[in-house]
């Protein structure tokens, strides 16, 4: 109803909100709305009160992977973020110009808010990221890998799963769901010398759905600009490394993955040093605080268990890995030991005394290749290879060898009695004469969300955007001679 002024209720209310600042009191225009990261923007504030300040606020996700008890992934899981990009002032005129530089950010839409100092918004407007990609270079020795960056993927189911293909094979996959959409991919330069065609494409699906240039809805992989690249494989000036793991990062183990103590009230502690390698690895076991003079059995544990058939996967004890040892008068030991092969991820070790687990610590079994051969051989030639430190959780669970850029198959690093932690593969040398590379990538062996599909396919963007821990790859190079 109408008041007597003539104002309806709807309009009081209106102008209430306005006049408190709820609602938008001023305008602010985007000089562009939309573009990609690393472009300058202009913040244009217009018809704003004269000689006030406020706050420019950038509306955003957090992405992570939703993950249980280190093991199990639920999918990508995105969270709402905000940030102040700038601190304004108004003029006399009640206006404001502000140079911007767009952020490494997942694409899609993003509110720009104009705030008061107690948080009311008073203007805004959008801009939207559109994903894109780089390379570090166009040319590369045999052996050595082509960089893809990736900038603005996701959180958009359909934008967060872009595929690299070499030569028109799809290599693998690569996803921004960390580090705000940015990723970065590597791809071997595999012969024969030459020109090869890199390229990347997006599905959401995991394989590269080709209308992405010509028909898709989203319109075209990074917008427009550059997807393809024509690049040049050389001669090497030296024979590539025979076999060879991504550089290994310090790491703690996870006590998620740790048995229960039979007695935990005790003051007994047990720590390891270092906490994290490969197989071979000599450490330091360290006890203070035990009984004195006192046997203290330590015991190594596995993860045994079969997923696929059912079998829940569980610490089991192996009393006879490492040794007994007898505290000292003040209830101390240390004793150095070397870390068995053994399946990847975290390794307890307990502390027992009189039969009883009174301590825990924890050993991060990192992966490396313990048979490479041979390392050359005519075409069908059998190549072996055994890898120990492949974990036993789905993140870890699966990797994938991919040959000359060409996916192969996976192997699974479940742990079984008679494998002592080791994986075995054999596969035939295939090719032109010359050497040929086999790249273990990991990958997702299963994923309880559909969509994406990340389940086991090369993950690419393994080292920034891995679930749990950045797990390395592992390389070998083959030689293919004249039959």
């Amino acid at each position: 109803m109408d008041d007597e002024t003539g104002v309806s209720g709807s309009l009081r209310e209106t102008l209430k909100r306005h006049r408190s600042g709820s609602d938008s009191d001023g305008t602010l225009v985007l000089s562009d709305q939309e573009g990609y990261v690393g472009d300058t923007v202009t913040l244009k504030g217009r018809n704003f009160p004269a000689d006030e300040e406020y706050e420019v606020v950038w509306n955003s996700t957090e992405g992570r992977w939703g993950v249980l008890e280190a093991n199990e992934i639920v999918g990508p899981q995105y969270q709402p973020r905000t940030d102040t990009i700038a601190t304004v002032r108004t003029d006399d005129s009640g206006e404001f110009d502000e140079e911007w530089t767009v952020p490494e950010d997942y694409g899609g839409a993003h509110r720009v808010q104009v705030q008061t100092g107690d948080g009311n918004v008073v203007a805004r407007s959008e801009f939207s990221i559109t994903p894109w990609f780089e390379i570090d270079r166009t040319e590369a020795p045999l052996g050595e890998a082509f960089t893809i960056t990736g900038y603005g993927i996701g959180p958009n189911v359909v934008t967060n799963n872009y595929q690299v293909s070499w030569d028109n094979g799809n290599v693998g996959f690569m996803t921004g769901v960390m580090n705000r959409g940015t990723a970065t991919a590597e791809i071997r330069a595999v012969g024969p010398p030459g020109e090869h065609v890199v390229q990347v494409w997006r599905n959401y699906k995991g394989v590269p759905y080709l209308q992405n240039n010509t028909q898709s809805p989203y319109g075209p992989v990074a917008g427009g600009r550059q997807s393809v690249w024509t690049v040049e494989v050389t001669e090497p000036d030296e024979s590539p490394r025979t076999a060879w793991v991504d550089p290994l990062l310090d790491e703690q183990p996870m006590s998620v993955h740790y048995p229960e103590l039979d007695d935990d009230d005790t003051e007994a502690q047990l720590e390891i040093s270092p906490t994290s390698g490969q197989a071979g690895t000599t450490a330091f076991l360290t006890g203070t605080d035990f009984p004195p003079d006192t046997e203290v059995d330590l015991i190594w544990y596995r993860h045994e268990g079969h997923r696929v058939k059912g079998i829940p996967i569980t610490p089991e004890p192996k009393p006879d890995v490492l040794p007994t040892v007898t505290t000292d008068d003040d209830g101390s030991f240390q004793v150095e030991v070397a870390v068995p092969r053994e399946e990847g991820s975290t390794r307890p070790i307990t502390a027992a005394v009189d039969g009883r687990e009174v301590a825990v610590t924890g050993f991060m079994m990192q992966p490396s290749i313990e048979t490479f051969a041979p390392v050359r051989g005519p075409v069908g030639t059998e190549i072996e290879i055994e890898l120990s430190g492949i974990g036993w959780t789905i993140y870890e669970n699966a990797p994938f060898f991919v040959y000359d850029n060409t996916p192969l198959g996976y192997v699974c690093g479940t742990a079984g009695d008679d494998k002592q932690g080791t994986v075995r593969a054999k596969l035939r040398a295939a090719g032109e004469p010359g050497y040929h590379f086999i790249d273990i990538y990991p990958s997702l062996f299963d994923m309880q969300e559909d969509q994406p599909e990340f389940d086991v396919r090369p993950h690419l963007s393994y080292l920034d955007n891995h679930p749990v821990r950045p797990l390395p790859a592992l390389h070998m190079a083959f030689e293919v001679t004249e039959g």
